[in-house]
């Protein structure tokens, strides 16, 4: 049987090189991603809207913390109430599903979904078959990318947590249209740390990873809406109140999606919908907008619902849409309905239409910009954090190697681990719009 415990390179102790260091191999992992400058990035990468709209909105930090305390909580409840299943079902540990949370996201490039799309765009024509996912790209930084020691490339962390982050343990598919060639975990070069994690290559979630991937639903179905709730983006009130307001959202929602299981339940019953929305959010008149008493009534109404979604799942023997985890259909609804009302108002909203173009913009000439300076072996161009590896291509293409594909995933791996302000500052430096300066730090 396959050791949970057991790291990426186990030829390197990773205990005793600190005297006097008594934490439990999942505490390590947990610590180290939660140390580590991939994890700090995540303050200025997109959540919904731009990270530099400030604290008003969460960003992917935000976000990611909330998602591992959530994870965390889930686990802990999960654990006390059902303790013979969590052991049948692969071992539940809450480091192992709150480190999972703090490193679901560390993928996810400048500019959110909008530079996630380009950038898969741009690997795709360069060559990379599989091109761009923002969690493929996440397991990439913490078993390849990551800094930690010298001896080896990411955070050499056990096989437990890089399998509480693989929410789609696989590798991208060639089927047109598949979910397993919109969603995947793992890079075709990164197949090596996959067999690690499980030779035998199976597709199921982890118990812990389902937990994780149910925590990030709760956090962003519940915190996105109040944000944007409280900016006025969101007419809860509207929706919570008039049927014609309704209707048109149901009607745009089966026209973008006939098949979504959750619209048809809302059409065929909008009354239970607009009772929740009623019952839950219609503050309207109650308190005036932006004040003490209705940012309080949201911190109370969103507490709630996450306790309410916390206690809907229950550990299964059987192995379903969710994993491992039982769920009640009625709040599966819930949370669905939620996240497009989000959808819906803001992330399809045109106002960032103009603001996504331009985005788009900056991501495309960049990777060029990286590829063609790695291309052409100008290491003036490459990062520093990356010039060691950028050697060891070079020092393997000397061999006879082919790492045409390496390089260009390289250029991918520049790109999307840059924070908005980077990116935003390289590409103006780099196109000539503002020069910088000479003491601008570049890592």
């Amino acid at each position: 049987m396959l050791s949970r415990e057991e790291r990426q390179h186990s030829l390197f102790s990773d205990r005793g090189h600190k005297p006097g260091d008594s934490r439990q191999a999942f505490q390590i992992d947990r610590d180290r991603i939660l140390y580590s400058s991939a994890f700090r990035r995540l303050a200025q990468v997109t959540q919904v809207v731009s990270a530099q709209e400030g604290h008003v909105f969460h960003n992917r930090l935000t976000h990611s913390l909330k998602v591992a305390q959530v994870a965390r909580r889930l686990s802990e409840k999960l654990l006390v109430q059902q303790p013979d299943i969590a052991a049948d079902v692969g071992g539940v540990a809450p480091d192992v599903v709150e480190a999972g949370a703090l490193g679901h996201d560390l993928g996810h490039p400048p500019f959110g979904h909008t530079a996630e799309e380009e950038l898969d765009r741009c690997a795709r024509e360069a060559g990379l078959a599989d091109g761009f996912e923002g969690n493929a790209q996440s397991f990439r930084i913490l078993t390849r990318l990551a800094i930690h020691r010298i001896d080896y490339y990411g955070l050499n962390l056990t096989r437990a947590t890089l399998n509480a982050v693989c929410k789609y343990p696989w590798m991208r598919s060639l089927i047109p249209r598949s979910k397993q060639q919109r969603k995947y975990s793992i890079y075709d070069l990164d197949k090596a740390a996959f067999l690690f994690v499980r030779p035998d290559q199976n597709k199921r979630q982890t118990i812990e990873a389902s937990i994780m991937d149910f925590a990030d639903d709760i956090t962003y179905s519940v915190h996105d809406l109040e944000d944007f709730y409280l900016a006025g983006l969101i007419p809860l009130e509207l929706l919570a109140t008039d049927r014609d307001e309704l209707n048109r959202f149901i009607t745009e929602w089966l026209r973008e999606s006939s098949h979504n299981y959750v619209a048809k339940a809302v059409k065929q019953n909008p009354d239970r919908f607009q009772n929740f929305l009623d019952a839950t959010y219609n503050l309207k008149g109650q308190y005036r907008p932006g004040s003490f008493e209705q940012k309080a009534q949201i911190k109370r109404i969103s507490s709630q619902l996450i306790q309410n979604y916390i206690h809907s799942v229950s550990l299964t023997t059987e192995y379903g849409d969710r994993g491992y985890l039982q769920y009640d259909r009625a709040k599966e609804e819930e949370l669905k309905f939620l996240q497009r009302i989000v959808w819906s108002y803001v992330i399809s909203n045109p106002r960032l239409a103009t603001q996504r173009y331009g985005q788009k913009r900056i991501i495309r000439t960049l990777f060029e910009i990286y590829l063609e300076a790695i291309q052409a072996r100008d290491l003036s161009f490459i990062p520093a954090r990356f010039v060691r590896e950028y050697l060891d291509l070079e020092s393997r293409a000397t061999n006879g190697e082919d790492i045409k594909l390496e390089k260009t995933r390289m250029a991918v791996d520049i790109v999307a681990g840059l924070s908005e302000a980077e990116a935003v500052l390289q590409y103006r430096r780099l196109t000539g719009i503002n020069q910088g300066s000479f003491l601008d730090y570049w890592e």
